[in-house]
């Protein structure tokens, strides 16, 4: 029987069900097992839902790249990360009680996002995002009081890519687009600089690094992008940073727009509070200070000339 939710919040996301891109991977590079059963169990338990999973972090990244591309990303990783809106604090713990009943459970003590699948083994990472919020920018955990971003997440939603399950009825499984990760990343390296620069910024470089290889290099030859080239005389990693800044400004909502770019401004133009720049200096430009500051320059440019949503 259909299960009705009175869930106000969420009925203008599922207008963008039809426009959304879909993604497959070839035979060739298959999902690992256990990950493509732990989804698709969720998936199938979430279909009378409001509000859809969607696959964020490392292992989206990997789909992007590994398995829909062939691009090996520098590290592996084991965990999956899932986001999902939410009403409330008891939107999330119905949703955890459902994923219980399916042979989920909860391996961490006092840390309800982190799951287990007994018959896969797949550990999973819930994120939760929406109403439930205190400030519309970030959630409290009722177990620690620990303060989470999610700054970004509504639009990553929105505009996220659906992406085939193997073995599966449904419909897919929702994923964030490779622009909407720079944005998820560039508000975590900033929220947490200490603890996340090394980790997402080294994500954000690769993603640069690879992101005409990941089906875009052709967008270059083609409007509205085929202009881009001559902005950057040519030069292909610039490229690349002009291109998806303007894709995450296409995206991106106001609130996180205006952070983003104000970040950016201060990493070309501060002589000491530019982290980014100095971590694209470790892995993209060949250790050329001057270069990760251009580089952030066509990003910033890209995003301040994309369409506002």
């Amino acid at each position: 029987m259909p299960i009705c939710w009175p869930w106000k919040t969420i009925a203008p996301m599922r207008l963008h069900r039809a426009s959304m891109k879909n993604i497959s991977v070839p035979s060739s590079r298959p999902l690992e097992p256990r990950k493509a059963a732990a989804l698709t169990k969720i998936v199938s338990a979430t279909r009378e839902w409001p509000s859809q999973p969607m696959l964020v972090g490392a292992f989206a990244r990997d789909v992007w790249f590994w398995h829909a591309h062939g691009i090996e990303t520098e590290r592996a990783t084991e965990d999956i990360d899932i986001s999902m809106e939410f009403p409330d604090w008891r939107g999330f713990n119905r949703f955890s009680k459902i994923l219980h009943e399916i042979g989920f459970s909860q391996p961490v003590p006092n840390h309800p996002e982190k799951l287990l699948d007994a018959q896969s083994g797949q550990k999973i990472d819930i994120l939760p995002f929406g109403a439930l919020a205190v400030d519309g920018h970030a959630i409290i955990w009722p177990t620690d009081q620990s303060r989470w971003s999610i700054l970004g997440f509504e639009e990553t939603y929105r505009h996220a890519a659906l992406l085939k399950l193997p073995l599966s009825s449904s419909p897919g499984i929702r994923i964030a687009t490779l622009p909407a990760m720079v944005l998820l990343k560039m508000v975590a390296f900033y929220e947490r600089l200490q603890d996340r620069k090394r980790k997402d910024g080294a994500d954000i470089a690769f993603i640069l690094a690879h992101y005409l290889e990941a089906g875009n290099k052709d967008r270059l030859m083609r409007a509205p992008e085929a202009n881009i080239m001559d902005q950057v005389e040519g030069d292909l990693q610039r490229a690349a940073a002009l291109l998806i800044g303007k894709d995450m400004g296409r995206l991106a909502g106001l609130d996180a727009r205006a952070e983003i770019v104000a970040h950016l401004k201060q990493e070309i133009g501060s002589a000491s509070r530019c982290p980014l720049a100095r971590e694209l200096v470790r892995r993209l430009s060949d250790g050329n200070f001057g270069r990760a500051r251009q580089v952030l320059g066509d990003l910033l440019t890209g995003i301040q000339t994309g369409s506002l949503p």
